[in-house]
């Protein structure tokens, strides 16, 4: 075995080390098609390790634009310290250092945080860390990644007890070969969420997926373009062991409708949504040729999902109403949740441009669902990186200043949205009035240009002088928790809330909830 040494903030681990990692196990080069995976080791860090990572992100505000990583500050060092308003910094880790996180899942007081690609290296898998203590969120262990696939998707259910990840067949950093295309499902022991047990696994052939919402025993998976075949999959996974296909849909399934491609979904009644009964999912969609005028393709559509929640042996999925569209320059309708605002359905909804050299980014907006055959976006929320006005100036920060995922307070009576919005790290809208959603906050850590993995590709994360905050977010006791890519786990505290503004939160040992709000 051949030894190298891995810099974890100015301390080093050596071949020792990484021998224990594997414990000399079968490379970790997944299942192959058709066939369960190997049984492997995760890797579990070393004593002694120290999980309080002292990083920036607790810095001064914004010194020019709202949501701006000045080029001026990359180059000088100022965006090492990262920038905040009306949120303080409670806990990080950096998960070793690695760089390249992907999603971010929970159950209980765990978090789990995808890799963004799956390698052979012990460090390029899923990550579970114990959050009991939000001050120092403690990495438990890493299940092994699979070379080939973007790893970055990963859920838990609190209801269910449930955590799954879905790699998927990619190009990498790493330079491995396409990989397998695969829906791992994990049982989260009671009382134990920090050592889930791998217990079935569901593979998808040539489909590449690309995200899934779980309800109960069913987990509903997109199929973003990769590959030919239906936009939804509905996977029965009441047995873990043996999980099967129960039904698809597309909208080419209508008559004279086109193909479409699915991005992301909520589901009404899933853990951290609006409550319900699990009849509706909202569907980030984009078609495959305009049906609407102006011509465009990107939108939303809401399915009647009754029949697999009733538990009809061959159920179909129902569209709801129209395909609501809007208009994006450049980018995609990417991901949605359904919350109730001031006793009214709403959902909010995310639009992603994945680059950094393309101007006017994606924002957020809030769609009136209320009337499901007339759904109506009633505002949009951008920031000031993103207004046209200043697209010379921003483009230049190499950043990639679009939003992405989300999650709120309380999805039954939602006030507050946290957005993921890349660069420009977490965002905290005010959307008690949802025409009128303002910022109230924001939390953009610190660079960290030194991780083990990073991704040159010119136009995503190659830029190393900011972050990528790009996960769901939960809020939880009190706390805020988002991943960033280089940056590894964070959990933050926006100050003026529920009377709080010490930063701190609750420690987490009380009973609290369980997590309402936020995917």
């Amino acid at each position: 075995m051949r030894c190298r040494t891995i810099k974890i903030h100015g301390a080093e681990i050596g071949c020792a080390i990484l021998a224990c990692l594997l414990l000399m196990t079968a490379p970790m080069a997944g299942g192959q098609r058709g066939q369960p995976l190997r049984a492997q080791m995760p890797f579990v860090p070393p004593p002694g390790y120290d999980d309080d990572d002292d990083h920036g992100g607790g810095g001064r505000p914004e010194p020019l634009l709202q949501g701006e990583v000045p080029l001026a500050d990359q180059q000088s060092g100022r965006s090492l310290a990262g920038y905040s308003w009306n949120v303080r910094l409670v806990g990080h880790n950096s998960i070793l250092n690695r760089g390249l996180n992907g999603n971010l899942g929970w159950v209980d007081d765990c978090a789990y945080v995808s890799a963004y690609y799956g390698a052979a290296d012990p460090l390029a898998g899923l990550a579970v860390l114990k959050v009991s203590h939000p001050r120092r969120p403690r990495l438990v262990q890493i299940f092994p990644g699979i070379p080939g696939t973007r790893a970055s998707q990963v859920h838990g259910s609190q209801t269910s007890r449930m955590m799954a990840v879905m790699p998927w067949s990619d190009y990498t950093a790493f330079g491995d070969l396409p990989g397998p295309n695969l829906l791992q499902l994990y049982q989260v022991p009671q009382g134990d969420c920090g050592h889930p047990v791998l217990v079935g696994t569901y593979d998808f052939g040539t489909i590449i997926p690309h995200e899934f919402q779980i309800w109960r025993d069913k987990i509903y998976v997109t199929n973003f373009g990769g590959s030919p075949g239906p936009s939804i999959m509905v996977i029965d996974v009441q047995d873990m062991a043996h999980p099967r296909l129960l039904t698809t849909w597309d909208l080419s399934d209508e008559p004279g409708m086109p193909k479409s491609i699915a991005h992301d979904l909520s589901i009404l009644g899933e853990d951290d949504a609006l409550a319900g009964d699990g009849t509706r999912i909202y569907v980030n969609v984009q078609l495959s040729q305009a049906i609407s005028f102006p011509p465009t393709r990107n939108g939303m559509v809401i399915l009647d999902t009754s029949e697999v929640a009733q538990g009809k042996p061959t159920p179909a999925l129902h569209r709801i109403g129209p395909v609501l569209t809007w208009p994006l320059e450049c980018c995609l309708s990417h991901s949605t949740s359904i919350v109730r605002i001031a006793g009214h359905r709403y959902v909010l909804a995310m639009d992603e441009t994945f680059r950094t050299d393309f101007c006017p980014w994606g924002s957020a907006r809030i769609i009136d669902v209320e009337d499901e055959m007339n759904p109506v976006q009633v505002s949009t929320f951008s920031l000031q990186v993103q207004d046209p006005a200043n697209c010379a100036q921003t483009v230049g920060d190499n950043a990639m200043y679009s939003s992405h995922y989300l999650g709120v307070d309380n999805p039954n009576d939602a006030k507050l949205a946290f957005f993921t919005w890349y660069s420009s790290g977490l965002r905290i809208v005010d959307i008690s009035n949802p025409a009128a959603p303002h910022e109230v906050g924001y939390f953009n850590p610190g660079a960290s240009p030194h991780t083990l993995f990073s991704d040159p590709f010119l136009t995503h994360f190659f830029n190393r002088n900011v972050d990528y905050a790009l996960s769901y977010v939960r809020y939880y006791r009190g706390n805020i928790w988002f991943n960033s890519v280089y940056g590894g786990f964070w959990t933050v505290h926006f100050g003026s809330h529920d009377g709080d503004d010490t930063g701190q939160g609750d420690d987490g040992e009380g009973q609290g909830d369980d997590g309402q709000g936020g995917h």
